[in-house]
């Protein structure tokens, strides 16, 4: 091995006996950190004076700060208010059957960013709440569909609903739909929700599994500033019994 080695090392020096090499040198430069960057300021200073100017725009004020919290929540029921008083307005093609007795909206709390203090409701403060450009995607889930949306609220502790109402327990999980009882025969029930969560997020595979489903493009972003400026007044309505769990 010793041999080897030595063979080896003799003819990588002989194959570098004949190379040329040049000599290089290097010098190190200081770098001005004082630029002056005003011309470069004042091309950007009006871009972001108009984009502050929108995002401080006030649309409405709230009368107590709404917060979320599982299973159900003041800020959770006034999103899947909004979103589902617009998503009931949009006519779907293909979902001619679709209404109030047979259609919820749901959220999930994870799309809920922060919080809708008192006082002054700027587009800003919707932008922290809603950063995504999640869009109003309704979905037909069918039988199978709703008895693992059940399990889901159940395992999840609840999630941001409108329209519906759950009882869940260990031994019993009974869902009422426009406070009526939800038939697991029936030939299923629709949801309004956002793109994200119609393709499986947050682990709705329930919705993800729909093969009936319509994405509307319109950003629940804007459907909360179009509410809220139409609206004035936000007000925290608490909770109302929409999600109760007991394990």
């Amino acid at each position: 091995m010793k041999q080897f080695f030595a063979i080896a090392l003799l003819f990588i020096l002989a194959g570098c006996s004949h190379s040329t090499y040049e000599t290089y040198t290097a010098e190190n430069v200081d770098l001005d950190s004082t630029y002056n960057s005003t011309d470069l300021e004042s091309i950007i200073a009006p871009y972001r004076n108009e984009v502050d100017a929108q995002m401080n725009e006030v649309i409405g004020i709230c009368d107590s700060t709404l917060v979320k919290y599982a299973p159900e929540s003041p800020l959770g029921n006034f999103a899947a208010d909004v979103v589902f008083e617009k998503g009931i307005t949009l006519l779907p093609p293909n979902f001619a059957d679709m209404g109030r007795h047979n259609t919820f909206s749901l959220l999930n709390f994870g799309g809920l960013r922060a919080p809708i203090n008192k006082g002054d409701i700027t587009i800003g403060n919707v932008f922290e709440l809603m950063p995504f450009d999640n869009t109003i995607t309704i979905v037909h889930i069918d039988a199978a569909g709703v008895m693992d949306l059940i399990e889901y609220m159940f395992t999840m502790n609840g999630q941001p609903i409108s329209n519906a109402s759950f009882d869940l327990t260990d031994k019993e999980k009974k869902m009422m739909l426009h406070e009526l009882p939800v038939e697991l025969n029936r030939t299923g029930i629709y949801v309004i929700t956002s793109n994200y969560l119609a393709s499986g997020g947050d682990k709705m595979n329930f919705l993800k599994n729909s093969t009936r489903k319509w994405d509307s493009g319109i950003l629940i972003r804007d459907v909360f500033i179009e509410y809220i400026k139409a609206t004035k007044t936000i007000y925290n309505k608490g909770v109302d019994g929409r999600i109760i769990i007991s394990k």
